[in-house]
Order: structure tokens, then sequence, then C-alpha cells
């Protein structure tokens, strides 16, 4: 799986060349941090800097073009984020307090990036979900978040979304769009309650598992689904959660694809799957909360099948224990 974080660059750098000439200029060199004034008098100049720059990818030195589905065509250029940053003060010197070797006390981040554009705006997929990762990158090479901006509506993730990814995996045979159907789902991550109380479900098919029905006929929050989608021949898989982030499954296929899978991949997820898919979702007239209060209903009451069947438990049994709670049969 290949970790994917989106980003959106402000609206003054409208194309890559935009960027070749105002993001991939920025870089930084530092004295090194947690260095005794001693030892810096006394180390080499490449010792006593970390350096932050935009490093070309051997594969991709230029900018590429991409085909989607619908034959629309995306363009894009990849970029590695290179930063050197300092290890804490107690790792920087060995047993005799001699201050180690550059390599030994250094964290080397080097993180795949792509810039791809889209309706006169240029987004930044980077290969890496770590907060800490995207931070020194916003920090270092992105003007400290400075040229970012927030992502628009096309990419307006909210948990009624992937309640309706699973109405229209369950009730709607799979198909969201002509030759545009969910092929399976696999996994979800929820809050129960708040950030603490998370449950995962993962397996071959979700909506078959109990916990996940459960979790549905409740209501409860959905951050993240994992899918398999499929629009005539592209098959992608992929988790998205509601953060714009992506784990992207190298089984994913593209037609006629010469790229390597996991950036062919992202671009067609962030650049044609996940806004057509929020469009579709947008623009869903038979969605609606009562539609969502009805779906949730019917699962819960599979639910409930589902215990009754698996334990063998009698009706009579299910009435005996509500008659001693009179405030669940009112509920009823």
């Amino acid at each position: 799986m290949s970790n994917t974080t989106l980003f959106l660059l402000k609206n003054h750098i409208k194309c890559l060349e935009d960027v070749e000439q105002k993001i991939l200029i920025i870089s930084k060199k530092e004295v090194a941090k947690n260095i005794r004034e001693i030892d810096l008098k006394t180390i080499s100049e490449a010792n006593k800097y970390f350096y932050s720059k935009w490093k070309s990818n051997l594969t991709y030195s230029n900018i590429n073009v991409i085909k989607l589905p619908k034959n629309t065509e995306i363009r894009f250029l990849v970029k590695e984020a290179y930063i050197e940053t300092s290890k804490r003060a107690k790792n920087m010197f060995d047993s005799n307090n001699k201050l180690l070797p550059k390599n030994d006390r250094t964290i080397y981040e080097n993180v795949k990036t792509v810039f791809f554009e889209l309706n006169n705006q240029v987004y930044i997929i980077l290969f890496t979900i770590s907060a800490t990762a995207l931070n020194k990158i916003k920090e270092k090479l992105l003007d400290n978040g400075q040229v970012l901006q927030q992502v628009g509506a096309e990419y307006d993730i909210d948990d009624d979304f992937f309640y309706w990814l699973f109405y229209i995996y369950s009730e709607k045979d799979k198909l969201i769009a002509k030759k545009f159907t969910i092929e399976a789902i696999s996994g979800f991550e929820g809050n129960i309650a708040d950030e603490h109380h998370i449950v995962k479900s993962v397996s071959e098919l979700t909506p078959s598992l109990l916990v996940t029905k459960a979790f549905v006929s409740k209501f409860h929050p959905i951050r993240s689904v994992s899918m398999i989608l499929k629009l005539d021949e592209y098959s992608l898989n992929f988790i998205i959660n509601d953060s714009n982030q992506c784990s992207i499954g190298l089984s994913s296929v593209m037609p006629n694809n010469r790229y390597d899978i996991d950036i062919s991949a992202s671009i067609v997820i962030y650049g044609y799957m996940i806004p057509n898919l929020l469009s579709l979702y947008k623009n869903d007239e038979n969605w609606s909360y009562d539609i969502k209060k009805e779906f949730a209903k019917k699962v819960g009451i599979e639910v409930i099948c589902d215990i009754v069947k698996f334990h063998g438990i009698n009706l009579k049994d299910v009435i005996t224990i509500l008659n001693q709670d009179k405030d669940k049969i009112k509920a009823i």
C-alpha cells in the first residue's frame, strides 16, 4: 500500500510551469541543532549544516501526461521532498560524549511528491501520512504552508458520504452510475463516541459483517472506507478518509499504463474518482436523511436477525428481557 495526503497550492500557482518557477526553487540550509559550540568550530561545513530541497526523480524528470477515464488527460510532475533534521540531543553523541558522524545523528526524509493540474489549479500528492513528515515539508519546502490553501468543495468528504457508499453497495446493486461500480467494500474506521474510541472493521465484504451493520444502524460517524471502484477498464483499490488521505493498493489496474502504479493510481483517484464520486453523491436526488434513516433501520433489523440466528435465541427470551425494562419497550 502507498499512503498519500492531498494539498492544494494557492491560486497564483495555476500550472506546473509555475510550480517549477515558484515552488521547486525553495530550499533551506540550516545550522544543525543540538550541536555544541565547540563542535561547530571543528567539524566540516558538510557536517555542520542540514539541507532541505526538492530533488529530481530520475524516472520522471519532465512534465508528463496521463490519461484518465472518459479520455481526459492530466499533466503531472514528480519530485522528491528531501529534508534533513536533527535527532534529539541525547542521540547526538556517543558513549564518550563525542559528536556522532552526521549520518548517525540525522533524520532523513525523502518523500515522493506528485504535482498535478486540475481546473486551472495545482494539487500536491505527498506520499506519506506521517504528521511529522508533513509538517517538515510544509515548514521547509512549502514556505511554512503559506503557499497552500484548503482543498475545495470537490474534495469535501463528510460522514454522510461514506453512508451513501454503503447504501449504493448494499441497496443499488453496487451501481453508482453507468459502468461505474463499487466492486467491494472491505473495511471502515469510525468513531463510536469520540477520537479516543475507535472501531475498525476489515473483511472481504464488510456489509456482511455484524460489527459493520451495527455501526451503520446506530449512525456512528464513519471516518474512512476501503473499496474497489471499477469504471470501464479501470479498477482502483484504495482506502480514503475524511482528511483526503489515501492508502492505495498496488493491485489497482490501469489500462495502457506506462507509469508506476502508485503514481498513476493516485492521480486517477484524486484527479477523477473522488471528485466524480462526490459530485454524484451531492446530486443524488434519491438520497436524503429519510432514506439514510430507513437504510439504517433495515440494517439494524439485519443485525438483530444475525444475532438471533447465531445464538439460537427464542423470541420469548427477547420479550422476557424487554419486559424487565419498560423503557426499552416504549422505545420500540
